[in-house]
């Protein structure tokens, strides 16, 4: 199995497709798994690096306090393993919020980035809700009942009650299961306790910031003490913004093509920018 070490923990990954490389960066509880609906996309115009971040899937999962500076480290000492001196960024989630991060300490190993679905800082209401996840898994585990919670704030309402919720809900209790409690306590830390407002406005490379208005987990707007998507949006030095009118959290599931399509257009254009 491809397994590197770097920083100090074995990590996995893999490669799909050719061109600029692009590396992926999941989200909380999911892994590289979270990028499964667009690999096919995006393969067909980056050659990925889908890899498990620390704590993740088929990495170390060593028993730390774990932040996003750490999983940004993670990932410069992953590319500088397997020869990579630059490449596109792309996060979803918890991971939109690491490649912010990586974008502002490591310019010089980006192209273009990609914050999907993601904020800058938790408000009061956000930190209730991953703390509420903390004392959930430490409770059930991660347990059917403590995926099925949640998938309720992951994706809208329509989308699980259309055709797909059936298999969404078993797909989601398949991967949060592989979870151990101690990474998700720690990932829900991570979160609570993150501020990436001063790195926002360092960012230097070109970004897309991707969010939709009913997300409730990382919103476009937060309350007075947090910093929304739109915060980030705005604060990123020449930023672009998408915003979906009529989905949730996880546009990766809900409107997969419409992710790929942008992603691909920005991230064309980015380079042209940065390498001309």
């Amino acid at each position: 199995m491809p397994k590197v070490e770097a920083n100090g923990i074995n990590i996995y990954y893999e490669y799909m497709g050719d061109g600029e490389p692009l590396a992926l960066i999941g989200g909380s509880l999911f892994g590289r798994q979270n990028f499964a609906m667009v690999w096919q996309g995006l393969a067909e115009n980056f050659k990925l690096i889908s890899y498990d971040q620390r704590g993740y899937g088929q990495s170390d999962r060593p028993l730390q306090a774990y932040d996003v500076e750490l999983w940004a480290d993670d990932l410069a000492a992953l590319m500088e393993r397997l020869d990579i001196p630059r490449a596109h960024v792309m996060g979803t989630s918890a991971g939109g919020m690491i490649a912010l991060k990586f974008a502002a300490k490591y310019p010089e190993k980006c192209i273009g980035v990609v914050s999907d679905c993601a904020f800058a800082k938790c408000d009061e209401m956000r930190k209730i809700m991953f703390r509420t996840w903390r004392h959930m898994a430490q409770s059930w585990g991660c347990s059917p009942q403590f995926a099925d919670h949640v998938l309720t704030q992951a994706v809208g309402a329509d989308y699980l009650d259309g055709p797909n919720g059936p298999a969404i809900v078993e797909m989601v209790r398949t991967v949060v299961g592989l979870n151990s409690v101690d990474t998700v306590v720690q990932a829900c830390l991570a979160m609570e306790n993150m501020d990436l407002r001063e790195d926002c406005k360092k960012i230097k490379n070109p970004t897309l910031v991707i969010t939709a208005k009913k997300d409730m987990l990382t919103p476009m707007e937060t309350g007075p003490t947090g910093a929304g998507a739109s915060w980030v949006a705005d604060n990123v030095p020449g930023c672009e913004i998408i915003v979906y009118e009529d989905i949730g959290h996880a546009d990766l599931v809900e409107c997969p093509e419409l992710t790929i399509a942008s992603t691909i257009d920005f991230l064309h254009r980015a380079r042209e920018k940065v390498l001309g």
